[in-house]
């Protein structure tokens, strides 16, 4: 009875813990949340780190409870940076590529590193901007106004099977 209620107590503290746990062939288990199986590698947050794992070192998994990817930034995700005239623009959106770029103006002296945070639907569409994001270097609220303005003109990628809503950044750089 004794080893019944320790068995009960362990599984519920386990589930507790991770959403998802892989056992490894080696022995090793792995806790976290499973976000993609692809061409036999199997993608997994541990400890907010993105991991990845070969299928062929794979012995069982475990799927204790299905959490979906919610489309938050990863600390990992690479910033891409590219040339609108003469404006430098950045961004970084996990699995997305810009498609249009962003219509970057300006109508005065005003310098500044603004950077929008964006959420982007399944379609590639900007759903909502917010301009003072880590990194932004002033406050200038006619920069925020024309960044906020053209992070919303850019356009991304369709990814019909991804989230719903897919956070991110774009960073604009007025020189």
């Amino acid at each position: 009875m004794l080893k019944i209620i320790t068995s009960l107590l362990f599984l519920i503290q386990f589930t507790a813990i991770a959403q998802h746990t892989l056992l490894l062939k080696n022995g090793e288990k792995v806790n976290g949340v499973i976000i993609e199986l692809k061409d036999d590698v199997l993608s997994m947050v541990v400890d907010r780190k993105m991991k990845t794992f070969q299928m062929i070192e794979v012995s069982t998994l475990f799927f204790n409870e299905h959490v979906p990817y919610d489309g938050s930034l990863l600390d990992d995700t690479e910033e891409i940076s590219f040339k609108v005239e003469q404006f430098t623009v950045k961004y970084a959106v996990k699995d997305r590529k810009i498609i249009r770029n962003p219509k970057v103006s300006i109508g005065t002296q005003d310098k500044g590193i603004i950077v929008v945070d964006i959420v982007i639907d399944r379609y590639g569409n900007i759903r909502s901007v917010k301009a003072g994001a880590n990194g932004t270097s002033t406050s200038n609220e006619y920069l925020h106004i024309k960044a906020e303005t053209a992070a919303r003109s850019a356009k991304f990628d369709e990814n019909l099977t991804g989230p719903l809503e897919t956070k991110g950044t774009i960073t604009i750089v007025y020189p």
